[in-house]
């Protein structure tokens, strides 16, 4: 008897040391996350990534803006240079080595300036557009279903779901030129500077400079569905996504989570070097 009861009590020892253990696991494990807490860290995450990205690029924007003086006056003094070099040339002063260089000059100064402007005014297209806005063209082309297709007054998209690649684009442009007795317009073939810009991932897309409603765009539109080759036909200018009227073969093109950092070659020199 005294042994039973000894067991007993050993018993009773160990069944209350687990239950106290059970309950200190249970004070020590952490409170799971409400849904909301768990949610709202991606959509902050976005929201701050957005704002970087918006606020690199109005800082470059208006570094490129600040630069366009210098250049005008760069344009300037050398085209004054090269029309005194044309003329001692004129004159058997200087060789034409001379004159040709004070051109050649003169023409790179002029691309550069070129180049700056059309920066800009790219920028300004990506910034027109408001984050709401953005948000909801995303949500609509990311809510097409596979083989469906979509139509708005600017757009019109087709989900194909055909196998493609950028080295399906000969095919594409033997129907053209079979069909239209001239070669596929093809304003960017994969990722281009411009999307760099507008932070879009273009690296598996051709964009064709044709309108929609016409009646090449309508005649390539109609290939695309047969072969299920996904389109987006751009009737218009649409900020943050299309600079004008096209129509971007392959799939759309998700902004970039990372822009590239990209170079600026047409910086302005400091006043340092000026003349060296």
């Amino acid at each position: 008897m005294r042994r039973r009861a000894l067991w007993l009590a050993m018993i009773f020892f160990f069944t209350l040391a687990a239950a106290a253990s059970a309950a200190e696991q249970r004070q020590k494990k952490p409170a799971r996350s409400a849904p909301s807490t768990v949610h709202a860290a991606p959509e902050k995450k976005l929201a701050a990534t957005r704002a970087v990205l918006l606020a690199r690029m109005k800082a470059s924007r208006q570094k490129l803006a600040d630069s366009l003086p210098y250049y005008e006056d760069q344009i300037e003094k050398q085209s004054a240079e090269y029309e005194a070099k044309k003329q001692l040339y004129d004159a058997r002063a200087i060789g034409l080595n001379e004159v040709e260089a004070s051109g050649r000059r003169l023409a790179d100064t002029r691309q550069l300036k070129d180049q700056v402007e059309r920066w800009i005014a790219e920028d300004d297209i990506a910034l027109a557009l408001t984050p709401e806005a953005a948000e909801e063209q995303t949500a609509r082309l990311g809510a097409l279903p596979p083989g469906g297709s979509d139509q708005g007054a600017s757009y019109l998209r087709y989900n194909g779901t055909g196998p493609w690649s950028l080295a399906d684009t000969r095919k594409v442009a033997r129907f053209f030129l079979t069909h239209f007795g001239r070669a596929l317009p093809i304003s960017a073939f994969g990722q281009s500077s411009t999307h760099d810009r507008m932070s879009l991932d273009h690296r598996d897309a051709v964009d064709v400079p044709l309108s929609p409603d016409s009646e090449q765009g309508r005649g390539l539109m109609a290939y695309l569905r047969r072969h299920h080759i996904p389109f987006i036909a751009f009737r218009r200018r649409i900020p943050a996504m299309s600079t004008g009227a096209h129509i971007h073969i392959g799939p759309p093109s998700p902004a970039l989570i990372e822009v590239r950092r990209r170079a600026a070659p047409a910086a302005a020199p400091d006043a340092a070097t000026e003349g060296g």
